[in-house]
C-alpha cells in the first residue's frame, strides 16, 4: 500500500496547525497574565544554581512557600492542587491566612488567592504544608545570581508577582530595596 503525498500534506498542515495554535495560547496565557495580573510584592530568600542550558538562575522561597497546616482539614497528598488565601501584614510582605481545594470567591482588597500544589510526601494531622506556585525560580544575566543570594541573606529582595483571577501566578520582574531591577520581558 502506497501513500501518495496528497493526502500526507494535508495531514501533516493539519498536525502543524495544531501544534502551532497550542504554543500561540501558552505564550498569549502567559502574556495576558503578566500585563494584566493583579501584582503582589513577596519578599524572597534565594539559592544561586546554575542550569547548564539557560544560564544563572535564582531558586527563590517565599514567606507564603509554607502554609500551616492547621488551615486546611484532612489528608493532602503531593502534588495536590490547593489555593491559598494570603493577606498584607503590616509590617510588609504578604502571609497565609486560608487554604482550600476548590477555588474561593473574590479575595479582600488586600488579599490575593494563589494556586500551588504540595510540594513533596503527604501531610496528615497538623503538619505544615510546602508548596510551589510555580514562580520558585528566575533566570538572570550570568554572574549576577550570587550578587542577589548576597541581598537576599539582607533581606533586599522581593519578587514582583503577576496574580489572575483564577490563582496562576508568574514572575513579573526583581525589585532591590523597593527598586526595580529585573524585567521579565513580555516577548
Amino acid at each position: 500500500m502506497r501513500l501518495s503525498w496528497r493526502k500526507v500534506w494535508p495531514a501533516i498542515a493539519i498536525v502543524a496547525a495544531v501544534q502551532t495554535a497550542v504554543l500561540g495560547w501558552m505564550i498569549g496565557e502567559r502574556v495576558a497574565l503578566l500585563k494584566s495580573g493583579r501584582e503582589i510584592v513577596l519578599p524572597i530568600v534565594p539559592v544561586d544554581p546554575r542550569s547548564l542550558f539557560r544560564g544563572d538562575y535564582v531558586r527563590l522561597t517565599y514567606e507564603v512557600t509554607r502554609v500551616p497546616g492547621r488551615l486546611i482539614e484532612g489528608e493532602v497528598g503531593a502534588g495536590e492542587p490547593l489555593y491559598v488565601t494570603i493577606e498584607r501584614q503590616p509590617e510588609g510582605g504578604y502571609a497565609p491566612v486560608a487554604v482550600s481545594r476548590e477555588r474561593p470567591g473574590l479575595a479582600g482588597a488586600d488579599q490575593a488567592v494563589l494556586q500551588g500544589r504540595l510540594a513533596f510526601g503527604r501531610r496528615q494531622g497538623g503538619q505544615d504544608l510546602m508548596l510551589r506556585y510555580g514562580i520558585e525560580s528566575y533566570f538572570v544575566p550570568e554572574g549576577s545570581g550570587l550578587e542577589l543570594e548576597k541581598m537576599a541573606r539582607d533581606q533586599k529582595l522581593a519578587a514582583i508577582i503577576a496574580v489572575d483571577p483564577n490563582g496562576k501566578s508568574a514572575i513579573k520582574g526583581l525589585m532591590v530595596d523597593g527598586r526595580l531591577v529585573y524585567e521579565e520581558p513580555l516577548f
